[in-house]
């Protein structure tokens, strides 16, 4: 790790750039790995590979892991056990070669390496268990996950307004508020969002907002959800709503922490990965989305 130099300023019109060494120890390189699997949208089936870093390290580069053997076996739940037949399990194929074969993809995905698909094959369904295996470096690296789909909570209506301008007949910003049922037991969401379009292809990435939450303050009844950000008047606005396990919900949540109040310098082991092998989450989506203009 390179030296950090840090410019302290001093007031009163007097100034002093001072260069402080500050040693702080390499991290070790470990394996990230995002993967998902939902019952609606076959393109976000996917696993992301990549590695961590170092953070003043020069190469930011977000292309992933190449030439993995990538797995996801659904599996029978009978009482309180799960068995996975390893003659059910779908392989993943790199986006970077199945593009190729997919004209319309091409253009968007080639680009990319470390993560993995099979939209044709790999179906997701609800109240069903997935299991991840990932072989890197000929066997020399496993990774293994475990995530279940469950059942979908439905979004049930969005509505919006659109509020005047200063007491006025001139339109101004659009503000929407959805609803939906959540039921007796536990649950846990991810809301995500985008605009003007929807992330289908781009994956959940390209959302401009998301949301992890349980449901704590509001269990058994109907829930209404208002943004309180404004949109602007002809916005389409795209929303997918996730029911998901309790510990994918724990990953997510320690994900969001991390990135608003640890910044840059947390450590790994401050999210609480459910990826056995390497740092992420295999989370499976029992996704509802609805879509809303609002001219």
């Amino acid at each position: 790790m390179k030296n950090l130099f840090i410019p302290i300023v001093f007031l009163l019109l007097l100034s002093c750039e001072k260069e402080i060494a500050i040693n702080v120890p390499k991290s070790e390189m470990q394996y990230v790995v995002e993967a998902s699997i939902n019952n609606r949208f076959p393109f976000l089936n996917y696993v992301f590979i990549s590695t961590s870093i170092d953070y003043f390290k020069p190469d930011l580069s977000l292309f992933g892991v190449k030439n993995a053997e990538v797995f996801i076996t659904p599996g029978t739940i009978i009482g309180k056990d799960t068995f996975y037949n390893e003659a059910n399990k779908i392989r993943l194929f790199s986006v970077d070669t199945i593009s190729k074969f997919i004209p319309a993809l091409d253009s968007i995905l080639s680009p990319f390496t470390g993560v993995y698909m099979n939209p044709i094959q790999l179906i997701g369904n609800v109240n069903t268990a997935y299991k991840l295996d990932i072989s890197i470096g000929n066997g020399a690296t496993i990774i293994s996950g475990k995530t279940y789909i469950p059942k979908v909570v439905n979004i049930d209506s969005i509505k919006y307004y659109i509020e005047p301008i200063n007491g006025s007949n001139t339109n101004g910003k659009s503000f929407a508020t959805f609803w939906f049922y959540d039921v007796y037991e536990q649950d846990n969401y991810k809301l995500a969002g985008n605009i003007n379009s929807d992330s289908i292809i781009y994956g959940w990435g390209a959302c401009r907002f998301y949301r992890t939450f349980d449901d704590e303050f509001f269990k058994n009844g109907a829930v209404t959800w208002s943004f309180f950000r404004s949109f602007n008047q002809g916005d389409t606005l795209n929303l997918y709503l996730s029911h998901i396990g309790r510990k994918e919900y724990i990953f997510w949540k320690s994900f969001e922490y991390a990135i608003t109040n640890l910044g840059p310098f947390a450590t790994p082991g401050n999210v609480s990965s459910n990826i056995n092998g390497a740092i992420g989450s295999f989370t499976g989506y029992a996704v509802d989305y609805k879509q809303i203009i609002m001219k």
